[in-house]
């Protein structure tokens, strides 16, 4: 595949990822239980001649695309569960659903993901191997990749050789991508902390002398 035909591709399904992301956008879903967006997800896969399976725990879906030549399964993956915020942004999409908000990219995610579908199932026959592509609900919190996983994700499949996903931010102009080498987000962590006041003494006391050396 040349880069530049896969470009024009992209560019010509960016409009309807757009109206994809707008329609989830308006209608965001919390958690494990995502009907409406599981729907949409199905309906913008329809004719793409994918075999796509529909799961119940999670409402997610999974779809595979089988290259016309032999090869490797790359996986890939977008969440698609937004988050308990309520939107006040003034969007001509914003959330139509009180109390939820697709404030972390996830509606984006989906809409890329259908994208890449339909950009590689039309070039099928070139494809060497195959693609496994993870709509998976329940990311914020809800262990939602853990249930694909028990639900069959990776059943009845060769392994895949790699996963790939991507996350939009704020931090980056427009057009500019970032990644590094090996595991990246992989997941959220938390740790509590219990000290006594005289380890917050000694411990205000040694980050006072770092920055003082530092300054120096």
């Amino acid at each position: 595949m040349k880069p530049t035909e896969v470009l024009a591709d992209a560019e010509r399904v960016a409009a309807d990822a757009i109206q994809l992301r707008r329609r989830i956008h308006r209608h965001p879903e919390i958690g494990l239980a995502l009907p409406r967006t599981q729907a949409a997800v199905l309906e913008a896969l329809d004719g793409l001649g994918l075999e796509t399976r529909a799961c119940q725990r999670t409402t997610s879906v999974i779809a595979r695309l089988t290259g016309g030549r032999p090869g490797p399964t790359i996986l890939l993956r977008a969440d698609m569960d937004a988050l308990p915020l309520r939107e006040a942004t003034g969007l001509p999409f914003a959330s139509e659903v009180d109390g939820a908000m697709h404030a972390c990219g996830h509606d984006a995610h989906v809409a890329m993901l259908v994208g890449a579908a339909r950009v590689l199932a039309r070039r099928r026959a070139e494809l060497a191997g195959s693609v496994l592509f993870m709509f998976q609900p329940g990311e914020e919190g809800y262990h939602g990749a853990r249930v694909m996983l028990e639900e069959g994700l990776l059943d009845g499949t060769s392994s895949p050789t790699g996963a790939f996903a991507l996350h939009v931010t704020h931090r980056e102009a427009a057009g500019v991508i970032t990644t590094r080498p090996g595991p990246m987000l992989a997941s959220g962590a938390y740790m509590n902390f219990q000290m006594t006041a005289r380890a917050v003494a000694a411990m205000a006391i040694g980050m006072k002398t770092i920055a003082l050396r530092m300054a120096s």
